[in-house]
């Protein structure tokens, strides 16, 4: 139901994505300017996409909704699996868990 729930907020973020691009590409007066928004955007795309995916291409997609399913029962805390080890998680996870002491 989650994984349901989040693929409709990707979809609806893709659409979104697509029409401030159309809107943005029909200011565009020369080929520069088209070059220099895609440029811009890729690359904002790309350090948000750093900084907030976890890389999670080697953990069990179990243990990935046994964690979730313990943030959805306000445990957060209480998970001790693989899914928080440092190699699964995004930079902003690791540097919040840097401060936290954990």
């Amino acid at each position: 139901e989650m994984r349901t729930v989040c693929h409709g907020i990707s979809a609806s973020a893709g659409k979104l994505g697509a029409l401030i691009a159309s809107i943005l590409f029909t200011f565009a007066k020369t080929d520069n300017a088209l070059f220099l928004i895609s440029g811009y955007t890729s690359f904002a795309a790309a350090i948000f996409t750093f900084l907030t995916i976890p890389d999670l291409t080697t953990l069990d997609l179990y243990e990935i909704d046994k964690q979730w399913r313990m943030i959805l029962n306000g445990s957060e805390y209480e998970y001790d699996g693989a899914a928080v080890d440092p190699r699964h998680l995004s930079y902003l996870e690791r540097r919040k868990r840097m401060n936290r002491g954990v």
